[in-house]
């Protein structure tokens, strides 16, 4: 008898049983989300309704992926990829980071096709000063500083390609345009879409953005390596499906639904 069962009945509830094992033995994993604590809108936020973190939660739904998201400082989450106690953030794309974590790779190559977003970043004035980008350089600029939020790796990079004296002393845009308005630095290197609203809300007519775009960033899930490693085909699943989330209407309807 097994637990009441005649003992010719045990096999055939052994077959009924091991869809459940198998299914058990392939429960989804816990991927733990380091988020910055500042707002990058509308992309993050940190009351978690930016939209690539509605576009991280959906996609994880779709394959059964559970979601622990938990705040942090952009260099706490970094250190927390490393040493494996975060499992994931977003980021840009560079071979330092390449060296700690896991970024969606093709051909040898990061593949843009499965970035969450790209950030399009712009050179802002105050209304009036000759200071422009031309498409390669700054004009009127001189040896005056520029500003910049810090961790924006991409941007930083090529301001110092070109030479450029920048201040990235604050981590978020909002302290760095009063900056500007300030006149402690000439302009401020921002992502269109925040730096829009912010200047429409709290300088209006007293900033302007540039005509040329300086810098496009492409932003990836990177994964931990640690994580990775244990679970390389979830992984490579969860980035698939953010590709193909972002093409849906849903997803759309989302973005112009949370400006």
């Amino acid at each position: 008898m097994l637990f009441g069962l005649k003992w010719w009945a045990a096999p055939a509830l052994a077959v009924l049983l091991l869809p459940c094992v198998a299914q058990a033995a392939e429960a989804p994993a816990r991927l733990r989300v380091c988020a910055m604590d500042v707002d990058y809108a509308p992309f993050g936020k940190v009351d978690g309704t930016g939209h690539l973190q509605y576009l991280v939660q959906q996609a994880a739904k779709g394959i059964g992926l559970q979601l622990d998201r938990h705040i942090a400082p952009r260099r706490r989450c970094l250190e927390e990829i490393k040493t494996g106690v975060s499992d994931a953030m977003a980021s840009a794309y560079s071979p330092q980071r390449a060296d700690i974590a896991v970024f969606p790779m093709a051909a040898g190559a990061v593949d843009a096709s499965k970035a969450m977003g790209v950030m399009t970043y712009y050179l802002y004035r105050r209304t009036g000063s000759a200071l422009d980008w031309d498409g390669t350089r700054f004009r009127e600029l001189g040896e005056r500083r520029l500003g910049v939020q810090s961790g924006f790796i991409y941007v930083i990079e090529r301001l110092q390609q070109l030479g450029v004296l920048y201040d990235d002393g604050a981590k978020a845009l909002e302290p760095t345009l009063a900056k500007l308005a300030a006149g402690r630095v000439e302009g401020v290197v921002g992502m269109m879409e925040e730096a829009d609203g912010l200047i429409a809300r709290q300088y209006p007519a007293q900033m302007e953005r540039t005509r040329k775009v300086f810098e496009q960033t492409p932003v990836y899930l990177m994964v931990s390596r640690q994580f990775y490693s244990q679970n390389p085909k979830l992984v490579e699943r969860y980035w698939q499906a953010m590709r193909t989330y972002r093409t849906t209407y849903d997803y759309r309807r989302y973005q112009l639904e949370h400006p």
